[in-house]
């Protein structure tokens, strides 16, 4: 009989929840939940310990009646102990989420990328429409049959082809959003802050520590390293404006518009002088000049730059 630790449950669930467990992992995790041992397998000690909060109404009948039979009976386990809910709940959610595609092949990945300035229009199998911006990848199932889930790094404008049956998942580093039918904005770049605007329709935003934000057209948020959602008060219009060769520098700070232009020029671009960085810029400017919009930023704030090859530092007069 194969022997299991406790290290090993705890592994299997940390890639449950995060939806990278592989199909043979999901087959040990239930073969794991049938063993008499499961009360040492499971991390009990560390869910007690973790704040209880309260099911709504009739879920745990629907996870109940969610799992196939054949499954449920171990799985029940869990929700007999005196765990909090929502440390089992949301195992049992991810791990239905993921059942289905155990004993199925895997549907084969395409990839989309985008270099430095380039923007690309890609149509997706289910006639999805997704405008990437510069240095951005988007990977994507080749099979219109198959599950409509992509995964972002990067910025991408999505128009969503309405079906009700099958819901539209994008996941962007921690953040996973489901959609029906409708267009929006998400900007997913590693090291910086997630922003995400709709502009037509409803999204629902779900992040790791089990927060979920209901959006509808209008509404634009922030998801920050403090697992914090921000809402912002501009027309979720303007964040798309990247499509039309515009930057919007309202309300952004001159360390993150020193990211875009790196990404739409092609260059390096150096802070010199302390907290220039944190300086706030507005307006708008098209990427037709990278020299117009140096130009533009250092006058606002009296700043001079200095540009040897791909390298451009700036600093204070």
């Amino acid at each position: 009989m194969t022997k299991y630790d406790a290290s090993d449950m705890q592994e299997l669930i940390r890639k449950i929840q995060e939806h990278t467990a592989t199909a043979e992992e999901l087959r040990r995790f239930l073969h794991m939940t049938e063993q008499p041992a499961l009360d040492d397998l499971l991390p009990y000690a560390e869910w007690q310990q973790s704040q209880e909060e309260a099911l709504p109404s009739g879920l745990k009948e629907k996870v109940m009646q969610a799992i196939p039979v054949n499954r449920l009976r171990p799985l029940k386990h869990y929700l007999r102990k005196s765990l909090p809910y929502a440390a089992a709940i949301a195992l049992l959610l991810a791990l239905h989420q993921l059942l289905p595609r155990i004993g199925h092949r895997q549907p084969a990945l395409l990839t989309a990328t985008t270099k430095d300035g380039e923007i690309k229009r890609i149509t997706l199998p289910d006639s999805t429409t997704v405008v990437l911006n510069a240095r951005s990848a988007i990977r994507y199932a080749s099979s219109p049959d198959a599950i409509r889930e992509v995964f972002l790094e990067g910025e991408a404008y999505f128009d969503v082809r309405q079906n009700e049956i099958k819901p539209f998942v994008v996941r962007s580093g921690a953040l996973s959003t489901r959609v029906l039918g409708t267009s929006f904005n998400i900007r997913a770049y590693p090291g910086e802050t997630q922003q995400l605007g709709v502009v037509s329709g409803k999204i629902q935003v779900s992040s790791p520590e089990g927060k979920s934000l209901i959006m509808v057209k209008g509404d634009q948020v922030t998801y920050d390293a403090t697992a914090t959602f921000v809402s912002i008060a501009t027309d979720p219009q303007q964040m798309s404006n990247w499509q039309k060769g515009i930057i919007d520098m309202n309300n952004l700070t001159l360390q993150q518009v020193a990211a875009i232009l790196e990404r739409w020029y092609s260059v390096k671009i150096i802070l010199l002088s302390p907290g220039i960085g944190q300086h706030v810029l507005s307006g708008t400017q098209t990427n037709t000049s990278l020299t117009a919009t140096l130009e533009s930023i250092c006058f606002v704030y009296n700043l001079q730059y200095q540009q040897e090859g791909q390298v451009i530092k700036i600093r204070e007069k």
